[in-house]
């Protein structure tokens, strides 16, 4: 055999130094990508809960002439989910008489509604704001993990006076 023959193909040590240089690329590439994928999933569920309430709020109202508070339900952020029919219609809770029928069984994020009357003055969480309305008004809180790391969550916010959605700490 001449040199050239014995000179094709790939050494182990060529083998094994494009193997580690993937793997640090996959170190690196990998926990981001987890950590949008739960962030998308956070504002997927977040947006089309808050599209149910919305339309929930303004039927009770309709029906009731007045706005409906719900306490926290679930009581936290679970990033693996909980189930919203077992956790939170529990036949005479709030979310009952608002008929909240959430998009997806099973939440990762925290939901509360406050309501009031014209008499009273909205006090949204710090950070958020809210326009004081002539009547009657409500605002939805969501909070989640996004990140499924127990840290920091993020907090969601809408209301009955701007339906645009704000976020704090998105993504944390």
């Amino acid at each position: 055999m001449s040199s050239a023959d014995r000179q094709r193909g790939f050494t182990i040590l060529e083998i094994m130094i494009v193997v580690v240089i993937i793997a640090v690329l996959a170190a690196i590439v990998v926990p981001g990508w987890f950590r949008e994928s739960s962030k998308a999933k956070a504002k997927t569920e977040v947006n089309a809960m808050f599209a149910e309430l919305t339309i929930k709020e303004e039927q009770y109202k309709l029906e009731n002439h007045v706005y409906l508070t719900a306490t926290a339900c679930p009581t936290a952020p679970s990033p693996s989910g909980v189930s919203f029919a077992s956790t939170c219609l529990s036949g005479s809770s709030a979310w009952d008489n608002l008929r909240v029928n959430p998009p997806e069984a099973t939440v990762r994020c925290s939901y509360a509604i406050t309501a009031g009357d014209s008499s009273a003055a909205p006090s949204p969480p710090t950070g958020f704001t809210m326009t004081t309305p002539a009547g009657g008004w409500w605002y939805a809180v969501a909070e989640c993990d996004s990140d499924a790391s127990g840290g920091t969550n993020s907090t969601w916010f809408i209301s009955s006076v701007d339906t645009k959605v704000q976020v704090q700490n998105e993504g944390l």
